[in-house]
């Protein structure tokens, strides 16, 4: 093979190395999962959703470490590559003094000289040393679409959960707005009752009392309001503060969760991936380090033209090619490239602990969250039965009221109390639904209900 065909091979190994890794570049990919979320059909929230994934920060910023991690992979690529260039001179050359070759001298003389080389070389990888780079930065491309997915995950959970907070809240405000007007009437009415005599003054203040503690815990409720829609615009992106608007806390769906979870939906989470990948891509850099102990072996290669007037450089005498291989190995380096592959085994060992710390700690988590989703809907459905129970003790109250059998005071009572009961079953309704998007998020943003099912039918 002539050295223009061994320089023309290499600028085509070039060119068409870049072609085929621009074609075979991983497109986006969606971590949103709405099938999950239309699983709480509440249409606000899915709309929110759709407009946290175009403006929050955190996503855009995961988004663009993505592209950086793909970006570095390019520059591995490159390390695999030949390098062809062109290296061009033009000089003036001035000899003050004779030049001496043997028996022959010659004078002192000026003229110009034109050098218009393409250079070419090419490090052959014999023991794999540029391959495993390469192979360790498409693992830190994985890591970083695991990060960006864990994002994804943890930023619209989180959105979630403010959500229904959000709903919960405004519902509790409503019912406490109801309750400070009836405690208000039963203060004023206690009042009365003791003007005639018929009650002791503790009684009318333990009742002025508890219509102010009504009007703190209010008060402490808007201020969570607010502080949840502060939350909520943020991660929605929000330049400008906008009202949230969210479902009615009845219209809020549930779904029962599964009684157990095996222990393979560890393997969804993010974090047990990005620590897999971690362990393989610490394997890669220590194959690299013991690599570059070793010697390099580099061919290069010239062609181009060189010569001393403009008019002619291009001329069939001012052709000019060289072409060889180039051996290199560093023999003392003062202990740097072990240092360098020591230090590449003892980052494999610290991966491998990570790794087995995330598998325990993804275990507990799915767990913990199992657990209590369990534990909150038990509550959920205990504190229907109250609810119910003190309904229908309000009804009967009601009919009491309706026939002269009970007074008006002790009739306000029995609908106080019936609100306050309500509070415990609006709270652990929501507390429930929450806990069902931390199982989800423990699990890795998989719909665990589906999943489960498929399990079982299998």
């Amino acid at each position: 093979m002539t050295i223009e065909n061994i320089i023309k091979l290499l600028l085509t190994l070039a060119l068409t190395s870049n072609i085929i890794f621009a074609k075979t570049a991983t497109p986006p990919v969606d971590y949103v999962n709405m099938a999950w979320w239309n699983k709480y059909q509440d249409e606000q929230l899915a709309g929110y959703i759709e407009k946290l994934v175009v403006n929050n920060q955190d996503i855009k910023i995961a988004n663009i470490r993505t592209k950086e991690a793909q970006e570095a992979v390019k520059l591995a690529t490159a390390d695999q590559l030949p390098y062809i260039g062109f290296n061009g001179s033009a000089q003036r050359v001035f000899h003050s003094s004779d030049l001496q070759f043997g028996a022959m001298s010659i004078p002192s003389y000026k003229q110009s000289e034109f050098v218009l080389p393409l250079n070419a070389s090419y490090e052959i990888d014999l023991w794999g040393k540029n391959l495993n780079k390469k192979r360790a930065s498409k693992k830190s491309l994985e890591i970083a679409k695991e990060d960006e997915r864990g994002i994804y995950i943890s930023t619209i959970s989180d959105f979630a959960v403010n959500y229904f907070n959000l709903i919960k809240t405004k519902k509790l405000i409503s019912n406490y707005t109801k309750m400070i007007e009836l405690q208000a009437k039963i203060a004023e009415m206690t009042e009365y009752k003791h003007n005639w005599g018929l009650c002791g003054y503790t009684e009318v203040l333990t009742e002025k009392q508890a219509l102010t503690q009504l009007k703190t815990h209010l008060n402490n409720l808007k201020e969570f309001e607010d502080i949840l829609e502060n939350q909520i615009n943020v991660i929605l992106g929000s330049r400008t503060p906008e009202e949230i608007v969210v479902g009615k806390w009845e219209d809020v769906s549930t779904f029962e969760v599964p009684s157990e979870l095996n222990g393979t939906y560890i393997q969804y989470r993010p974090d047990y991936q990005k620590m897999q990948k971690n362990v393989e891509k610490q394997g890669f850099n220590v194959k690299a380090a013991r690599a570059n102990l070793l010697p390099t072996f580099t061919i290069f290669g010239s062609l181009g033209y060189s010569g001393y007037q403009t008019s002619r450089i291009f001329g069939p005498n001012t052709f000019m090619s060289s072409a060889g291989i180039a051996p290199n190995w560093d023999i003392f380096t003062g202990g740097a490239k072990m240092a360098v592959f020591r230090l590449g085994k003892l980052g494999l060992k610290e991966a491998i602990e990570q790794y087995e710390k995330v598998v325990l700690t993804s275990m507990q988590e799915i767990n913990d969250a199992l657990t209590s989703a369990k534990l909150m809907h038990e509550n959920y459905l205990n504190g229907k039965d109250i609810f119910k129970n003190e309904q229908h003790k309000f009804d009967l109250a009601t009919k009491k009221f309706d026939i002269g059998a009970m007074s008006e005071l002790d009739y306000l009572n029995a609908e106080r109390i019936m609100l306050q009961v309500e509070e415990a079953e609006i709270s652990s309704k929501i507390d429930y639904v929450v806990s069902t998007i931390n199982l989800y998020k423990a699990v890795g943003g998989v719909d665990y209900i589906t999943s489960n099912q498929k399990e079982e039918n299998v």
